[in-house]
């Protein structure tokens, strides 16, 4: 998987280079994006680039089909323009890239022959060219029409090329950042129960087989390993001792063995200096306190605790990174 998203970066920041010094023509940038939609298995991506490359399906009336034509927002083709009657709609240019580019350069060589014919009228034949010219104005200017309307598309498709290339790009880079932030957790973690709680560790290692597993049932087993190491993490930072602290309206609780939550909840208040930092840790240890207790409990009670591996996956993060600020105090 890393030497895909390797693969992917690279060819991003490729389609990005070939854009912006303008290395080769846009029609094969349009063949590298349908190669990145590929890579990434977006197939609305390779839909499109396809479209760009082949062209716009079209209805039996010759309208462009609704889901090309919602594809085609996204490299800047749709414009809007008022009909007969005055009612503005949209409408795309059909023309693929690969079009846009061969008229653009045949009316840039025509302005060119037409240029070199007129110099050489006027060297050999100054009275010929004399009596020519509004003929030849007329025709320069309607390829320099051509020249300026093919080039203000082939822009806006550049543009969106551009864009779709950034995205993933970014969405690449922005996910090797959180990816690395999260494997230094990770191992500063692994570390530290490694020499405390060994047995702890393992206990997180069967929630990495767990969540491997396409069962809600081992899905759910690794939600109640969470349960389980954060329970012994209480035990080691904030042992029950069956004082009783009160947590506001009149209410008070007994940190005994069952109310781990609280007693790291009480650990934090303990180290922490900052009310804020506790409040925040404190929100996300009573989220996943109540979830997972709510887990268990079914499960004890021979009820089917409805668990998504997204979710499972989601406390396990989470145990990492409260175990990571409690080992931080």
């Amino acid at each position: 998987m890393k030497e895909k998203n390797e693969e992917v970066l690279n060819l991003a920041e490729e389609i990005l280079r070939n854009i912006e010094l303008n290395e080769i023509p846009l029609q094969n940038v349009a063949l590298k994006c349908a190669r990145l939609g590929r890579l990434t298995n977006n197939q609305s991506a390779m839909n499109l680039f396809q479209y760009e490359l082949a062209g716009y399906p079209q209805d039996n009336d010759g309208l462009i089909l609704a889901e090309a034509f919602s594809l085609a927002r996204y490299v800047n083709r749709v414009f809007s323009q008022k009909d007969k009657i005055g009612v503005s709609r949209e409408y795309i240019f059909p023309e693929t890239v690969a079009e846009l580019e061969i008229e653009a350069e045949t009316a840039k060589e025509q302005m060119k022959v037409a240029s070199d014919r007129d110099v050489s009228i006027a060297s050999s034949n100054p009275s010929q060219y004399v009596m020519s010219p509004l003929g030849n104005t007329f025709e320069r200017a309607g390829l320099r029409q051509i020249i300026t309307e093919k080039s203000k598309k082939l822009n806006k498709l550049k543009s969106g090329y551009y864009n779709y290339a950034l995205g993933v790009y970014y969405e690449l880079k922005f996910g090797d950042i959180v990816e690395e932030i999260f494997e230094k957790r990770r191992q500063s973690v692994n570390k530290y129960l490694s020499e405390k709680l060994p047995e702890t560790l393992k206990k997180l290692v069967s929630v990495y087989e767990n969540l491997r597993s396409k069962s809600e049932e081992d899905w759910a087993n690794a939600v109640h390993s969470c349960r389980r190491v954060l329970k012994d993490v209480a035990d080691l930072f904030y042992p029950a001792d069956n004082s009783e602290i009160d947590i506001g309206g009149g209410k008070k609780i007994k940190l005994d063995d069952e109310k781990f939550i609280a007693r790291l909840k009480q650990y934090i208040k303990n180290k922490s200096g900052s009310e804020r930092f506790n409040e925040i840790i404190g929100s996300h240890l009573d989220y996943i306190g109540d979830r997972i207790d709510a887990i268990y409990n079914a499960s004890t009670k021979g009820s089917h605790a409805n668990v998504k591996r997204e979710e499972a996956e989601r406390y396990m993060i989470y145990t990492y990174l409260l175990i990571s600020d409690l080992i931080g105090l």
